[in-house]
């Protein structure tokens, strides 16, 4: 499982060179030049995400295209609305029109198992699964994990799956037989390690975004070497 590193424009050159791709916030690359020049000159594959989870509601098709075109991006997240199946689903046809099939990445929404699954039928290329699906953001971080590893045991293991977000490392004991779950994209080692906290820990709460809890941290000696240890951790646990 490959895995992509979130943080903030200031941390960018010390995080970036631990990730085996990027995954670049679509609202960031319209915001911030530093951000957008930094991902632009990346040689890795880069997916652009929409940026519900930090802004509530997803970029349009139209700032998609501005942001994926600026990076030269690899990969798409389709704009996704948190547990609603029916507005997820019929925006995909337009983001496929748009950037073409194969590069194309659609996310799981519903609130009933039956609807999340439903998006198999539409997806073509990658699936993603978000960090809360089936769950409310105020739920228990180890609850949305027996929720996200229920719908990706349902998932054909023909089908390549992209996990958003983190939940636990415990997590990853359910995946161990899933070879299709190719990536993940999470920010929590490094905000634990700026919290001067443990990954091994339980996360106390998802309600909000690790993104934007990030804003205005430095980083000191002692920060840094928590954040490597993450890191490191989470990797051993994704190999």
């Amino acid at each position: 499982m490959k895995l992509a590193l979130e943080c903030r424009t200031n941390l960018l050159d010390h995080i970036q060179p631990f990730c085996d791709f990027d995954f670049i916030l679509g609202h960031m690359v319209l915001e911030d030049d530093e951000y957008t020049a930094h991902y632009k000159e990346s040689v890795k594959n880069k997916v652009v995400d929409n940026s519900v989870n930090e802004k509530g509601e997803p970029l349009s098709i139209a700032e998609m295209k501005e942001a994926f075109e600026k990076v030269e991006g690899t990969l798409v997240i389709s704009p996704d609305w948190v547990g609603e199946a029916k507005k997820t689903y019929e925006i995909y046809e337009e983001c496929v029109k748009e950037f073409g099939a194969p590069n194309v990445v659609g996310v799981l929404q519903g609130q009933t198992l039956d609807e999340v699954l439903s998006g198999l039928n539409f997806y073509q290329g990658m699936i993603a699964v978000p960090y809360d699906v089936l769950s409310e953001k105020t739920d228990p971080p180890w609850l949305m994990t027996l929720r996200r590893a229920l719908v990706v045991a349902y998932i054909p293991q023909d089908r390549p799956v992209h996990l958003l977000g983190f939940t636990s490392l415990d997590e990853f004991d359910y995946y161990k037989n899933y070879p299709n779950i190719t990536g993940i994209d999470t920010g929590a080692p490094v905000l634990l390690g700026l919290l001067g906290k443990d990954i091994l820990d339980p996360l106390e709460s998802k309600a909000e975004p690790t993104f934007n809890l990030m804003a205005d941290k430095s980083l000191s000696q002692e920060q840094w070497v928590g954040v490597i240890r993450n890191i490191a951790l989470l990797r051993r646990y994704i190999a």
